[in-house]
């Protein structure tokens, strides 16, 4: 096989492996994750050319190109806990976690009190509510909580009528499945091996092959936004990478394009 001109329409599949032993994770050299849904991938090589000039008209007369740069962009369709843990450089969290529910009720029986059941447990002495009128929490008039019963609580509703809303903000505890991703003031993206799968098509014999973007060395940048919308595509997952040096040659990153029924 020896394919000098093709094509490609694929954004692969990004495989990540680990450069260094991770404490409760990988093995130096083993697979961190695989992403199979990406939308785009892309690797954006760059130098600078800085010229000698001279003469009359000052004109360019020779080059000096250093600088090497190149950066790699992912997008993913699909969140992924490991692929967020690498970016940001903080392991995932498994376990109970606190959140900070947010629940809507309607007055039914307006009297002295009135019991609704809530979706988790408050914790003690987190819970508050208030009367909830066109829209909005009514700030300067707060119910007065009555007793909590694991998730019912009693509210004073003797100055309300059938059909008011209440809105109770509490603090709960998840079950032992949650998972957690944060980002801290001391912790940053590391550094991988980073292997993207591709096919690509010959342009004479119109034949599928393999090929692979192979980078011994990407880092995860430091600056990284979460984009969310109530409208348009659903959010997606941006990984920004720099591609450094290989530290035992000047390799950056290569594209292998081989036949993977002819592996030996």
């Amino acid at each position: 096989m020896a394919i000098k001109r093709w094509a490609i329409r694929d954004a692969g599949i990004a495989t990540f492996y680990a450069l260094q032993d991770i404490t409760g994770g990988a093995l130096k050299g083993e697979p961190i994750v695989t992403l199979p849904s990406l939308k785009t991938s892309g690797v954006e090589t760059t130098g600078e050319t800085v010229y000698a000039r001279g003469g009359r008209g000052n004109a360019k007369l020779v080059g000096f190109s250093s600088n090497r740069e190149a950066t790699l962009t992912l997008e993913d369709a699909l969140f992924d806990n490991e692929a967020l843990a690498m970016l940001t450089g903080n392991d995932i969290i498994s376990g109970t976690q606190e959140v900070f529910p947010v629940e809507y009720f309607t007055v039914a029986t307006p009297g002295t009190t009135e019991s609704f059941d809530l979706k988790g447990t408050p914790v003690v002495d987190s819970i508050k509510s208030y009367p909830y009128v066109d829209g909005m929490k009514e700030g300067t008039t707060r119910l007065v909580q009555g007793s909590i019963t694991q998730k019912a609580v009693e509210l004073d509703t003797s100055e309300m009528t059938a059909g008011d809303m209440i809105v109770v903000y509490y603090a709960a505890e998840t079950d032992a499945e949650a998972s957690k991703v944060k980002v801290t003031s001391d912790k940053f993206g590391g550094t991988f091996k980073l292997v993207i799968d591709l096919l690509v098509k010959d342009s004479i014999t119109k034949e599928s092959f393999a090929a692979q973007l192979i980078i011994p060395n990407a880092k995860f940048e430091d600056n990284f936004t979460l984009d969310l919308a109530a409208d348009g595509d659903p959010a997606v997952l941006n990984l920004t990478m720099e591609v450094l040096k290989s530290p035992v040659n000047t390799d950056m990153w290569e594209l292998v394009i081989f036949d993977s029924e002819s592996l030996s």
